[in-house]
């Protein structure tokens, strides 16, 4: 029984193994890193290019609100109203992020998603919360769904604002592929790129409220020393007992990372963030492998006639998506293995578009990307035509040569036939001479 058990828990760990990214590192030496968990993710393909306890929940604080701006985004529009309930704003500790709303006051879901992303207010986010999901309880679940369909599998929340629950916990893994799914979502972009903003006066009042981005990286005026321009967005994240969090989108060129920092130190989480991304735009470049469309090889396409396979027609074949990998800056095209499967029994019925097998790019043994492959152009090929003698006429030159050909072996022929009879008739007329002079026999 124990080494039944001992099995069991070895495939798990094997399992698990299999399943787990494995990070592509640079030549380039490591950054250290002083947060208890962070991860650096390449935002377009999913490759991890550094990780520390990525796979260790924490509590993610108000970088929770990137998920709520995610849900608000797929399921309202920026000009809907919502209604402030009673539940929404006081329903948040005292003294945590707000921007003071009054119960039956209205904002815009454009108002509203500034108001949590810039200044993290959370009696907005739960006005947010209750207007997509009909309660907050309802919208947590909602919350949690999402994360496990993206692949955030190891992520429970609890709330949309990040306020401390022991139930409410995520993993650096898991916020950078929830970061993946909307941040080049452009309405997110814009919002991002908004280092302040006002919301003028409402139905409850007629004050103006000033919020500007918390981001440090983001706002030159909050931190002109931290601040760098590559970066395109982010969030802050602060509980005593989740520490500093921060998540902050980058990009340069063709490269776009994602940076997450959990259990950040105050003093600390912006130099990690800092040395994370040069470290990846540093050591670390995009090669483009292949554009759908390009025709990377051709198969045959078959007709089934009396249980017999017969060409008919060859199929060009490319990749579904355009592919690139984000490599060490050492690492070129040619020094990839490229693996390729293609169905070598495709016949009639098979159509441009169809799937028919899959490529996937290497490295040192660690796959960068894998693709579908799909007809991309059918070519048929001309049918089979019985060969056929040329006719002649009995106008045509060629008629002409042929007749006189045959009518002169004709007549060589009879001469040589005749000179044939006459040469035997000759011998016979000498052997009756002979005779005739010899005499009868005796």
């Amino acid at each position: 029984m124990k080494k039944q058990n001992y099995k069991q828990v070895l495939s798990i760990i094997l399992i698990i193994l299999y399943v787990m990214p494995v990070p592509i590192y640079s030549n380039s030496n490591l950054p250290t890193i002083n947060a208890e968990a962070a991860i650096l993710l390449d935002a377009k393909t999913g490759t991890i290019l550094y990780e520390k306890n990525a796979y260790n929940t924490y509590y993610p604080a108000s970088i929770t609100k990137i998920m709520t701006a995610l849900l608000t985004i797929e399921n309202m529009s920026p000009l809907d109203l919502i209604t402030f309930s009673y539940e929404a704003i006081f329903s948040i500790e005292a003294g945590s992020s707000n921007i003071a709303i009054n119960v039956g006051e209205q904002l815009t879901v454009d108002q509203a998603l500034h108001a949590i992303l810039l200044s993290s207010a959370n009696e907005v986010t739960n006005g947010l919360a209750e207007a997509v999901g009909g309660s907050i309880e309802n919208f947590a679940a909602l919350m949690t769904s999402k994360a496990h369909s993206l692949g955030a599998t190891s992520t429970n929340f609890v709330n949309p604002h990040g306020l401390h629950d022991a139930n409410h916990y995520t993993t650096a893994y898991d916020m950078a592929l929830i970061v993946q799914a909307i941040y080049d979502n452009p309405y997110f972009l814009e919002i991002m790129d908004t280092p302040t903003y006002q919301i003028n006066s409402t139905n409850k009042t007629n004050e103006t409220r000033y919020l500007s981005q918390q981001h440090s990286l983001m706002n030159i005026v909050r931190d002109s020393q931290r601040y760098r321009s590559d970066v395109i967005g982010g969030k802050t994240g602060y509980t005593s007992q989740a520490g500093n969090t921060l998540v902050t989108v980058a990009r340069q060129g063709d490269i776009d990372l994602i940076v997450v920092i959990l259990k950040g130190d105050i003093n600390y989480y912006y130099n990690d963030t800092t040395k994370l991304l040069d470290y990846g735009f540093d050591s670390f470049s995009s090669l483009s492998l292949n554009t759908s469309g390009d025709i990377l090889t051709v198969a045959p396409l078959y007709s089934i006639q009396s249980g017999k396979l017969f060409e008919v027609a060859s199929c060009g074949i490319t990749t579904l998506d355009d592919i690139s990998v984000v490599v060490s800056s050492d690492v070129y095209k040619k020094d990839l293995t490229i693996d390729m499967n293609v169905a070598s029994d495709l016949t009639l019925g098979t159509s441009i578009g169809d799937e028919v097998g899959s490529i996937t790019y290497s490295h040192d043994g660690k796959k960068l990307a894998t693709s579908p492959l799909i007809i991309a152009e059918i070519n048929f090929l001309p049918a089979p035509q019985a060969y056929s003698f040329p006719s002649v006429s009995s106008s045509s030159p060629l008629f002409g040569g042929i007749l006189q050909t045959i009518v002169g072996c004709f007549l060589i022929c009879i001469v040589f036939a005749v000179v044939i009879k006459i040469h035997k008739h000759r011998q016979y007329l000498k052997h009756r001479q002979r005779l005739k002079y010899r005499g009868p026999l005796r």
